[in-house]
């Protein structure tokens, strides 16, 4: 039974089993009582009325007249009697003609309307049906009648069920089309009605943690661009009053960092909204380590250290991955930076470690948030901006992860954890 409520379509079919179980029960109740009777009810029941008009000796007082009446009554049947002069003698209903074509030797005549049949002593009985449903087709016919009512009742109560739970699945997806992206459906049983509504709700969730985090991350890059476009104004206006070589760095170095935010902000929205990526490229993380070490100038050196070993990943975010990690570490820590690469059973593992002050351990998750400032840190010290929550994204995408520990020594390192696909 547990089975059965599980699926819409074993439902279906279980209702219309047990209607055909309820109707092999009405037939046999019926058939055992006796109401029901399968032979033509004319040919069934004249047979008795012959027995009597034979059996009665010549010259007795049979009132033949009321016979035919009352058998006429009983069969709906129009019944004539002739004698051998054909005279009619006996009558009930409109008269039947005496002569009635028959192949039938029972006299009989296709379709089992009319009835014929002559007496030992020249009688000619013939009868004919009034109407083609005569008490027996009408009582079969309301028995199909009650049937088929009996039907309805039983399959009401499972379809209108079914019916509801569809017309709520639909009122809650109105609301949630409506805007009310907080909207979930409740969950009825384990059936396809219930699949889908299951469904919803997740496909729900996971577009309303896309919008929220998507409204988030532009108030917070709305926020963030301010302070480097306020600069940048600045920079330009004195660059204006005084041209020097001083101000020009500062100026295309504001520009460099909007551009880096403005690219990391749309590799973001690319990567929430679930675009297609290609993981087809065979990476070496020691090589785009070292090239990306390579941009970065005393006293920033960069060791990279580990087996040059490649896998399959998409390379572009993969060297995204990369440096972010290394930026990060020359931002918020002291040089020199170390990379080491290193491998183990299906995985690689990327270490950047740096060696500043570190990060307390309440703040080792956070740091991974969009714009994370720690506490106590002034705004124009800059936070985490949107970097190492790229580089979670990305770790994530390829099936790996990332953490925050504590380096030997002092420092952060950032242990990268990819696994190995060839």
């Amino acid at each position: 039974m547990k089975f059965i409520r599980r699926s819409l379509f074993l439902q279906f079919y279980a209702t219309v089993i047990a209607g055909l179980l309820l109707v092999a029960f009405v037939l046999v109740a019926f058939a055992a009582i006796g109401k029901f009777d399968q032979r033509d009810p004319l040919s069934a029941r004249i047979g008795p009325f012959l027995d009597s008009v034979l059996q009665q000796p010549p010259g007795s007082r049979f009132d033949l007249d009321r016979a035919v009446r009352r058998m006429s009554e009983a069969v709906d049947a129009d019944i004539s009697i002739y004698d051998r002069d054909g005279r009619l003698i006996a009558n009930a209903g409109r008269p039947v003609a005496p002569f009635v074509g028959t192949d039938d030797p029972k006299g009989f005549r296709p379709p089992g309307r009319t009835f014929a049949f002559t007496t030992p002593e020249g009688l000619k009985i013939v009868a004919r049906s009034r109407m083609p449903f005569g008490p027996h087709r009408q009582s079969v016919a309301v028995l199909i009648l009650l049937i088929a009512a009996a039907l309805g009742l039983v399959a009401l109560p499972v379809t209108r069920r079914l019916t509801q739970r569809l017309e709520r699945l639909k009122n809650g997806m109105d609301t949630w089309s409506a805007g009310a992206l907080e909207t979930r459906l409740k969950v009825e049983g384990n059936d396809e009605i219930a699949e889908v509504a299951r469904t919803f709700n997740i496909a729900a969730s996971r577009i309303e943690d896309l919008v929220t985090a998507q409204k988030a991350l532009l108030a917070n890059a709305s926020h963030e661009l301010r302070s480097p476009l306020a600069r940048l104004r600045m920079a330009i206006e004195m660059f204006e009053a005084d041209p020097g070589e001083t101000l020009k760095t500062e100026i295309v170095r504001n520009l460099s960092e909007l551009d880096e935010l403005v690219e990391e902000i749309l590799i973001s929205s690319r990567l929430q909204a679930g675009r297609a990526e290609s993981f087809d490229d065979m990476v070496d993380l020691v090589a785009i380590a070292a090239e990306e070490g390579a941009h970065f100038e005393a006293p920033y050196t960069v060791n990279v250290t580990g087996p040059s070993t490649l896998i399959r990943a998409n390379g572009r975010l993969i060297r995204r991955l990369i440096r972010n990690l290394l930026a990060n570490a020359a931002r918020h820590g002291k040089p020199p930076i170390d990379v080491t690469v290193t491998e183990t059973t299906g995985e690689l593992h990327l270490t950047v470690t740096d060696h500043g002050d570190g990060i307390p351990a309440s703040e080792r998750e956070k740091i991974f948030e969009p714009f994370y400032r720690p506490s106590g840190r002034p705004e124009a010290a800059g936070g985490w901006g949107i970097g190492l929550a790229l580089v979670k994204q990305i770790a994530e995408l390829h099936g790996g992860n990332v953490v925050c520990e504590a380096a030997e020594g002092g420092g952060a390192a950032f242990v990268v954890g990819l696994p190995k696909r060839g």
